[in-house]
């Protein structure tokens, strides 16, 4: 009876962990992906047709899906930013949302959780781009990850893992 006992609470402490962390695991090889993908195309706008500036694009897809959604049909057609941009979903159902936000030469960036911007004006243009993810699938708290051109570390908030 004390061995039953003794994997009832092993049982209680590792599954609620072994979950979070099968979850996670979910979502940040997409967010990594996609933050790769989004960032070496606004580098190529920039060069190529931004004349030095980077192109702002609205949350795409609107909502974050847990069981993914097509970003190819619902965020890539002629008349979007990620469309002039040539973003290339890195998986074909993507869970999270992903906006661009961007600012022109000697322009001070805001700051926003999970992103702490320079508390000055910035030399050259810059952008962030946020990730929201619904985690737990419930359509209630959700998880923002960013980068910015000046970090290029994904931060992440509390909600991450939650």
């Amino acid at each position: 009876m004390i061995v039953v006992a003794l994997i009832g609470i092993l049982a209680a402490v590792v599954i609620p962990s072994w979950t979070s962390t099968a979850r996670n695991k979910k979502y940040d090889p997409e967010v990594s992906a996609m933050f790769t993908e989004i960032s070496t195309r606004e580098e190529q706008y920039k060069s190529e047709l931004g004349n030095g500036s980077y192109l702002a694009a609205t949350a795409c897809p609107s909502t974050p899906y847990p069981n993914g959604s097509d970003f190819n049909t619902g965020c890539v057609y002629a008349t979007t930013p990620w469309y002039t941009m040539h973003v290339n979903p890195t998986d074909s159902a993507i869970r999270c949302t992903y906006t661009v936000t961007v600012g022109a030469a000697g322009s001070t960036p805001s700051s926003f959780a999970p992103c702490v911007a320079p508390s000055r004006p910035l030399a050259g243009a810059w952008f962030w781009i946020l990730a929201v993810c619904d985690m737990n699938a419930d359509g209630g708290t959700n998880a923002n990850f960013c980068i910015a051109s000046w970090d290029t570390k994904i931060q992440k908030d509390a909600n991450y893992g939650k």
